[in-house]
């Protein structure tokens, strides 16, 4: 066995041609920030959703002087949901009596989710990662963002491990009858590129 080399994995066609057309998108960046550009990335998971993250994210340093950009994978963003929909929410009421040092914990727990919320808001390019909402106040805070950040013309890209059928119906499991997944794609699809 000495000696012999392991077959590197090919990338799929699909692969090929997405990061062909990421790099399409990046050699125009400003162009694609300028008219709120964005991607929505589908089938994202594991080993393919480390390296298309890593591609942008690589990409995305020869232009950190040029353009703001905020990275967070889901796990943050679902935290950060967390805190500005829930947590702090609950706590307002209190805060008046809140003393010592439970009082400075809160007003720490709001100055790093407001800056949090500021930088996913005002960037020029938005980047989540590991999108999978499993909580109604996560779906809120995304639908919130989007939103905000589509009024405003700013880009922002989506990468998910589901498949479009799959986050549909989590998105609907987790919030039934309401039309955050048409409006989530309605926003997403009017500006962006889409990939599978």
């Amino acid at each position: 066995m000495s000696g012999e080399t392991l077959p590197r994995e090919q990338p799929s066609l699909q692969d090929m041609d997405l990061l062909s057309r990421l790099t399409q998108f990046f050699e125009a960046l400003g162009q694609h920030l300028r008219a709120g550009h964005g991607w929505f990335i589908f089938n994202a998971r594991g080993q393919r959703g480390a390296r298309i993250t890593a591609f942008i994210l690589g990409r995305l340093a020869d232009y950190q002087l040029l353009y703001t950009y905020c990275f967070v994978p889901w796990r943050d963003f679902a935290l950060n949901a967390y805190m500005v929909e829930v947590e702090l929410q609950s706590m307002a009421a209190q805060r008046q009596v809140l003393q010592g040092r439970v009082r400075q914990e809160y007003d720490i727990a709001i100055r790093v989710s407001r800056d949090n919320l500021a930088k996913m808001m005002v960037s020029d390019l938005l980047i989540v990662a590991g999108v999978l909402p499993q909580h109604r106040h996560e779906l809120v805070f995304l639908d919130q963002a989007v939103e905000r950040r589509y009024q405003h013309r700013l880009s922002t890209i989506l990468i998910t491990p589901a498949q479009p059928h799959e986050l549909a119906f989590e998105i609907e499991r987790v919030a039934p009858g309401e039309r955050y997944w048409e409006r989530l794609f309605e926003r997403m699809y009017e500006r962006s590129l889409i990939a599978l």
